[in-house]
């Protein structure tokens, strides 16, 4: 059978949830990310490894008559991938492959292609002669056997530009199922050539291709590994480790001869392991060694996987990077340099998680930046606006439920004039936040070490979104600012850049006290006549404090522009018995609109709401063009796609039309962003939540 590969969910970063599907017949699959265990004649005699890995479906092998050992293989789990690699010359693979053809397309074994130069120094012109020689032959092996599904390794040495003689053979054969990325890892310090393979592989490969890391590869990069799109990750290299009395902790590799306390309670540390460790020659310890080795990294992958699935995993890559400036300089460059590719894998939305920001290698993870700049990108001051108040952010969220927003509001709605103020609150690292935006991810999930002091990034990020906010607003609008500490600083910065007039309410102890909100007060009874809009304003959907939110988040989701589309007349809000979401209807006509989400604190538009967002011939946002005028099943695949958006992002509301572009069809929320419908064959790409 042919494997193909079957992406669930796109993740973090480039981090993915996917299954390659082994048997269609038997709906059996191997979920990813996972970890290949390397399985051997000595490993396979030993009861703990069989008992620890019985279950586990994913193995490597070196060798093939490995599968004539049917009383062992009984032992593990009957759907299993198995990955065969040979450790030889090319030549001697063709013969094995020639020779045990018929087991390896029986048994269904991803046979992975060698390319076992000698990892020495080499000049650019001897790297590019092997190179040609290893896809020379190959591509002889991959014609040669069709019905085998095999994992092409690739080898660029230091030399970045040689990638591409790969692509011909990888787009030429579709028996190649994974692309082994050998010894790419094996030095972090080179993380700038680490981002360049993978931004080269997503942009210009098939996606639906499996990742596969192989190597000196220590179990505490698997993490960062998952984040860059890595689906499988070879263990073997703990073996060598175990050979020269390692231990691995995780965090750190340690000689076994150090380990005084063994907190580990695998079946190896419960055991003989304990005694053994200062033995300085036992063939017995390096077999113990090995199992806890494998089990560690086995369990590592476990917890790393409890944090993609149900976890804010960002957070956890984060976390695991404290102990090495090389990873912290990866994302770092994956976050500045490269956001305009992963910001099309990177979900913008996260259910029921608090999203903890670690300092400076938070400020610009992509769902960050991606909100920054699309808050100034799609907020539009409401023309009545008179007024503009800055608050400081507080730890509650959204910022209106905490203790010292729901005082500065009572302050507010004191005045009859309180629906033409406009509220924006600072915080870190998100920015300037306007109040209408309070209920979106991540403004609503956010959570930052507070001690008073900002850092010149904290306060330079604050500012400029600040400067681009006031920007849109006329500079006659009076700005007054009920802050303290730093958040005054940061408004310091911006006033350089505006031609606003900047009011500070005197805080006496703290903002919330009575002398301070008195303040508050004062400052807007003087200057909320100050400045007066235009006699004759444009038409509004609706002045309600809650109807002025909807509409401002369906401008942050679709676009400029698209509330007053949608919600093109007055607009009733109802919420539901459960306080779990909002539904919006067209007050003249009842017909439902939208419905908020108050967990995610996403807007899903309905078909009828999709609708008004037509004539859809000149929009370019947020649509995918179907082949057809009807979608069967509630997803949407790859092959029915003609046409899309270039911004789609997982985790969006997505308008589907049929193929003239004429009639909504069905709106859904994308598993996957624009990137992966460009380069992929089939897959899923939308969970249609109503179709025609």
């Amino acid at each position: 059978m042919s494997y193909f590969f079957d992406l669930l969910k796109s993740k973090a970063g480039f981090s993915r949830i996917g299954r390659l599907v082994i048997s269609k017949e038997k709906k059996a699959h191997v979920n990813t990310p996972n970890i290949v265990i390397p399985i051997n004649n000595i490993l396979v005699r030993n009861f703990n490894f069989i008992e620890e890995f019985e279950n586990h479906n994913a193995f490597s092998l070196s060798d093939i008559n490995f599968f004539e050992k049917k009383d062992i293989l009984d032992n593990f789990n009957k759907e299993v991938l198995y990955i065969f690699t040979h450790h030889g010359t090319l030549e001697e693979f063709s013969d094995i492959l020639f020779k045990s053809r018929d087991e390896i397309i029986k048994k269904n074994v991803i046979v992975n292609i060698p390319f076992s130069i000698p990892t020495t120094i080499i000049d650019k012109d001897f790297a590019l002669l092997e190179i040609k020689h290893y896809l020379d032959l190959a591509g002889k092996i991959l014609t040669e056997f069709p019905k085998v599904n095999f994992g092409l390794t690739i080898k660029i040495f230091e030399y970045l530009e040689l990638f591409p003689l790969y692509l011909q053979i990888i787009t030429q054969h579709e028996n190649i199922k994974i692309l082994n990325l050998q010894d790419a890892f094996d030095n972090f310090s080179k993380f700038r050539k680490i981002i360049e393979i993978i931004t080269h592989v997503k942009e210009r490969l098939d996606n639906n291709l499996l990742l596969m890391a192989s190597g000196k590869i220590l179990p505490k990069f698997y993490p960062i590994l998952v984040y860059i799109g890595i689906d499988l990750i070879d263990s073997s290299y703990l073996l060598f480790l175990s050979a020269e009395n390692f231990y691995n902790t995780t965090e750190y590799l340690l000689p076994i001869y150090k380990i005084k306390f063994f907190s580990c309670s695998c079946a190896a540390c419960r055991g003989k392991l304990r005694d053994l460790s200062k033995d300085k020659y036992s063939s017995e310890k390096v077999g113990l060694l090995s199992i806890h080795n494998l089990i560690s990294a086995k369990n590592y992958m476990y917890k790393l996987l409890q944090y993609l699935n149900y976890e804010d995993f960002r957070a956890f890559v984060e976390k695991s990077s404290f102990d090495n400036i090389n990873i912290i300089s990866m994302l770092k460059v994956l976050d500045k340099q490269n956001f305009e590719i992963i910001k099309h894998e990177t979900p913008i939305i996260q259910k029921n998680k608090i999203i903890e920001c670690h300092g400076p290698i938070s400020y610009h993870r992509p769902d960050f930046r991606e909100f920054r700049e699309r808050v100034l990108r799609n907020f539009e001051p409401e023309p009545f606006t008179k007024l503009i108040i800055l608050f400081p952010c507080s730890a509650k969220k959204p910022y209106s439920k905490s203790k010292s927003h729901r005082k500065y509001l009572k302050v507010l709605r004191r005045f009859p004039e309180f629906p033409d103020f406009q509220e924006i609150i600072l915080t870190s690292p998100l920015g300037s936040i306007p109040r209408q935006l309070e209920d979106v991810y991540p403004v609503n999930s956010y959570d930052i070490s507070v001690t008073g002091e900002w850092s010149s990034e904290e306060l330079e990020i604050s500012s400029e979104m600040l400067v681009g906010l006031l920007k849109k607003y006329n500079s006659d609008i009076p700005i007054i600012c009920h802050l303290e500490g730093d958040y005054v600083e940061i408004v310091k910065k911006a006033i350089n850049k505006l031609n606003h007039k900047f009011y500070f309410s005197e805080i006496h102890d703290k903002t919330t006290s009575k002398e301070s909100l008195a303040s508050l007060g004062s400052l807007i009874k003087n200057y909320k006549d100050a400045y007066s809009p235009l006699p004759k304003l444009p038409k509004y959907p609706s002045l309600k404090t809650l109807n002025r939110k909807f509409i401002k988040i369906l401008d942050y989701q679709f676009g400029l522009g698209t509330a007053k589309k949608v919600f093109r007349n007055e607009i009733r809000v109802q919420k539901n018995r459960r306080s779990t979401k909002f539904s919006i209807s067209d007050e003249s006509t009842g017909e439902v609109l939208a419905i908020f989400k108050i967990k995610s604190g996403q807007i899903l538009l309905t078909m009828e709401g999709a609708s008004l967002l037509g004539p859809f011939e000149n929009v370019n946002s947020n649509i995918i063009v179907f082949d057809g005028d009807k979608i069967r099943g509630t997803t949407l695949f790859r092959p029915g796609i003609t046409d899309y958006s270039s911004d789609l992002i997982p985790g969006n509301i997505v308008v589907i039309t049929n193929r003239e572009r004429k009639v909504v069809i069905g709106v859904g929320i994308l598993f996957v962003g624009s990137n992966f419908i460009k380069n992929s064959k089939h897959g899923r790409v939308v969970d249609l939540y109503e179709r025609a």
